[in-house]
């Protein structure tokens, strides 16, 4: 009933992507607790495309300085959104939470409140590639995301099969070798099965004393991905 209305909320905040998850099928092993669970039985899944133009900035060696700031512009831009989305929710009467793009709860595993790319799995934006992020079929993994918890009666997006088949692309690519080369299927692994994100955190912190970065970031996986050169 509302998700026209939260569509074009989120566009007109300058959203790219929305879509709607059921909970009820999501792992734990990505974070979420289950108090939370009892209480919101939806997640909306907000997108922005980072350009492509910023991603052939990165190199072979690290993320760039303009990487950098676009990461920053669009955890912004996401962040807005989804305030703007859970203010929209509470309006009707419904329950909200707005979870920030990149704020992390658990430094030891390395999670946040909720995983945004489980969510953006589940409400059918895209699939989990082996690097561990979410392949849009039209931007490939250059899209970053943010979730609006609720328990507003949503029509849910159905989640699409990984169509990473052999391509080991970020596998090679990865400076920390953390890549597994494990494929996803419907039913997601165990996290740790897939990635050794603690290889990519040791990686991700050198990459932050950089000059211009200041942020965990890489992004080397994503300029890999063929699916990074679709659309714009």
């Amino acid at each position: 009933m509302y998700e026209d209305e939260i569509k074009a909320l989120a566009r007109a905040v300058g959203a790219d992507k929305v879509g709607f998850a059921d909970l009820s099928s999501y792992e734990d092993e990505f974070g979420i607790s289950k108090r939370l669970l009892k209480k919101y039985s939806r997640a909306i899944s907000i997108g922005v495309v980072l350009p492509r133009e910023v991603i052939e900035t990165i190199g072979p060696d690290g993320p760039s300085p303009a990487y950098a700031r676009c990461y920053r512009r669009a955890n912004a831009l996401l962040d807005r959104a989804a305030r703007e989305i859970a203010s929209f929710c509470s309006s009707k009467g419904y329950r909200a939470l707005a979870v920030p793009a990149s704020r992390i709860a658990d430094w030891e595993r390395q999670l946040g409140l909720i995983s945004h790319k489980a969510v953006a799995v589940l409400a059918g934006l895209g699939w989990m590639g082996k690097n561990l992020l979410v392949i849009t079929p039209d931007h490939g993994p250059r899209v970053r995301f943010a979730t609006v918890l609720t328990d507003m009666p949503l029509e849910v997006g159905k989640p699409v099969r990984s169509k990473c088949g052999p391509c080991r692309a970020c596998v090679e690519a990865c400076p920390a070798g953390a890549i597994r080369d494990v494929s996803f299927d419907l039913k997601p692994r165990s996290r740790n099965e897939v990635f050794d994100y603690r290889a990519c955190l040791e990686k991700l912190m050198e990459f932050a004393r950089r000059p211009g970065i200041g942020e965990l970031i890489c992004g080397i996986c994503i300029k890999a991905c063929p699916y990074s050169s679709a659309q714009g």
